[in-house]
């Protein structure tokens, strides 16, 4: 019985609306991809961050979407070992109401 309580509560979390959207989510997300990877350090991160090409860092990717499916923001965060940098782009007014 304990099985069948574990995949109960396993789809309830699973239905779309179910889940909870991190602080900070724009107002209308109703989807939201993550991704992750791990990659060695570019020369232009070496130089712009005076570490090596030998070090590895680490890439969060977060996707924010709308009902239409149209991205609300979408951040790149690079761990460079505790050294983080985040690059986020978020549509301009402008260019959401060009996609209506």
């Amino acid at each position: 019985m304990a099985e069948q309580g574990e995949a109960q509560s396993w789809s309830t979390r699973a239905r779309p609306g179910a889940a909870e959207l991190p602080p900070g989510a724009p107002a209308g997300t109703v989807r939201m991809v993550t991704g992750t990877r791990a990659r060695l350090v570019n020369d232009q991160e070496a130089r712009d961050f005076g570490i090596s090409t030998d070090r590895a860092c680490l890439e969060i990717e977060q996707i924010f979407y709308d009902a239409d499916d149209d991205v609300l923001r979408h951040t790149v965060t690079v761990d460079y070992s505790g050294q983080s940098h985040v690059i986020r782009y978020v549509p301009t007014p402008e260019e959401l109401a060009l996609r209506e």
